[in-house]
């Protein structure tokens, strides 16, 4: 955050982040493979949305990738196509034993190898802070030379 804003930025997007905090509402065996899992465990991939998005490797994305399946659609045909089989994926994922966790996904970018352990979104606020706080100290620390 500290190099985006020194480099003119007037944000920065931090969207994964949030999805295995505690107050988010996503589906419970997502979070666990976002939690165990590494950064080397992303893919783009176009099944979901028909669009390149960044996702865990699942199942669903081994799936769609084999070379005898068929490219997905375009947006917003994917959509259209995959929905109704998402909806059962997220109902029956939480089930045990279904086999519909190992094709339950979401998207999530590759910081999700330091998303490992659950907190609360005001932690991650937090500790958002004191690592800008850390980060600009340092910053400082460099110029004062």
């Amino acid at each position: 955050m500290a190099a985006a804003l020194a480099l003119g930025a007037q944000g920065v997007w931090c969207g994964s982040v949030w999805l295995t905090t505690d107050e988010a509402e996503t589906h419970p065996a997502v979070k666990d493979k976002f939690l165990t899992a590494t950064s080397a465990d992303t893919i783009r991939s176009r099944s979901l949305t028909g669009k390149p998005a960044r996702m865990l490797k699942s199942a669903w994305t081994e799936e769609w990738a084999r070379e005898d399946t068929p490219e997905p659609l375009p947006m917003p045909l994917q959509p259209i196509l995959t929905a109704a089989a998402q909806r059962r994926i997220t109902r029956s994922a939480h089930q045990a034993g279904s086999g519909a966790e190992k094709l339950a996904n979401y998207f999530v970018g590759q910081i999700v190898g330091n998303m490992n352990q659950r907190k609360s979104a005001n932690a991650v606020v937090f500790e958002m802070i004191e690592e800008f706080i850390e980060a600009v100290n340092a910053l400082q620390g460099q110029l004062d030379y």
